[in-house]
């Protein structure tokens, strides 16, 4: 992987093999030049890199690949090897950082790429912050309608995982004009992909008619997606955005949806998991309920950890439409299993809901238990703002047991804790 000029190849391979200069150079030519050929001054003409190859005793092909070559062989082979090279991330820097200084832009770019795409897909959101600028600067140089579309769905993509729902509407957007336009790449399937997400952006920001609008138009030709989770992931948000608008035909598109899902029982359970969060806004209940339930069946609990973080979804619907009872019997079952898995950050959010049902029931007494052990568990893995909520819940559970002096405690640091974030 290491990047070398031809230069430095001679240099290294003389020096290695006890070979001075003037032992190099002999008649062929003269010290000075050869000096400046391996400090990168000068270029050897192909007659004379044979010569210098021969008398050294190193493959000429070796020899003659330059940087650019070089380079191009290493990012071929992190793409190959990038889902299983736990050394990729440095790969890419090291790379990338000779591309900029032999000025090959193009294969920056590409590296470029490949680096935001994997810290994406990592939740690396803060080494993203730190080339963000340099990618737009890569990108000015290579301002190509190919990498228009690769730059745009990477920054689209970038602001989804940031929260940042109307930025990446703007890229999402764009993205679709310029397909639009651009006929000898359009297609029909990138477009509808582009649609979806852009829709999803606007469910996530409970701009329902707008998501909906989009995805009616992607759901006329569906058919051109050739991937079926890509299929089941439409037809889902279709159809939970069918229910939040009260349409008949919303039992139609969940049938379509299981279709694509129903091989896959993890995205199946989180499908049934937001019918019933959907179910409870237009407020049917019954059907809410239900969904969960089958959500909590079908969800393969050999995966325990994913498991208790489904469980635990369910249980914080459930609480925010005071289904209770329900609630706890599921935090009693994520409970008991995330103590089993050991997992601080598992047994942080369980304890938590757990406490938060029984507020909600009036058992305060034993919800201060529960509240105090998520509250050990946090100070070990949580951020600041989640430890500013955790003091209010316990201000607010103290004030209702009549303990105003620990009532007030937990304000206080709640207080102090809102002062440094």
């Amino acid at each position: 992987m290491e990047i070398l000029s031809t230069g430095e190849k001679i240099k290294r391979a003389r020096i290695f093999k006890g070979i001075t200069l003037k032992d190099l150079c002999g008649n062929k030519i003269s010290i000075s030049k050869m000096s400046c050929i391996e400090n990168g001054k000068v270029k050897a003409d192909k007659e004379l890199l044979t010569y210098i190859a021969d008398k050294i005793g190193i493959d000429l092909n070796y020899l003659t690949e330059d940087v650019y070559e070089q380079i191009y062989n290493n990012l071929e082979m992190i793409k190959k090897t990038i889902s299983s090279d736990i050394e990729c991330e440095n790969k890419l820097k090291y790379n990338l950082e000779y591309c900029i200084k032999y000025e090959y832009y193009d294969l920056a770019f590409e590296l470029m790429h490949i680096l935001f795409s994997y810290y994406i897909e990592h939740n690396k959101i803060e080494n993203i912050q730190l080339i963000v600028s340099q990618y737009y600067d890569l990108y000015q140089r290579n301002n190509t309608v190919e990498n228009t579309l690769i730059y745009f769905k990477d920054m689209a993509r970038y602001f989804y995982e940031n929260s940042e729902y109307m930025e990446s509407i703007t890229y999402y957007n764009k993205l679709r004009e310029i397909l639009t336009q651009e006929k000898n790449i359009s297609d029909k399937e990138e477009y509808c992909l582009i649609a979806y997400n852009e829709a999803v952006c606007y469910q996530k920001l409970n701009k329902v008619e707008e998501a909906y609008e989009l995805l009616s138009k992607v759901i006329k030709d569906v058919d051109s997606i050739k991937n079926d989770a890509s299929k089941g992931k439409v037809f889902h948000s279709y159809s939970t955005l069918c229910i939040k608008l009260k349409k008949d035909f919303a039992d139609q598109y969940k049938k379509k949806a299981f279709e694509y899902q129903q091989h896959n029982p993890i995205v199946l359970a989180l499908s049934k998991g937001d019918y019933g969060k959907y179910y409870f806004e237009v407020n049917e209940r019954e059907k809410a309920i239900n969904e969960i339930k089958e959500g909590i069946k079908i969800f393969p609990n050999y995966n325990s950890e994913k498991y208790v973080e489904f469980l635990n979804s369910c249980t914080k619907i459930l609480i925010k439409n005071s289904e209770f009872e329900i609630a706890s019997e599921i935090a009693d079952e994520s409970l008991n299993i995330a103590i089993s898995t050991d997992n601080i950050i598992l047994l942080k959010k369980s304890y938590y809901l757990k406490g938060t049902i029984l507020q909600r029931l009036g058992d305060y007494s034993q919800a201060e238990k529960y509240m105090n052990i998520s509250l050990d568990a946090l100070f070990k893995s949580g951020t600041r703002e989640e430890r500013k909520e955790r003091y209010i819940d316990m201000g607010n559970m103290y004030y209702k047991l009549g303990s105003i002096s620990d009532s007030l405690k937990y304000f206080n640091l709640a207080f102090v804790a809102n002062k440094k974030i």
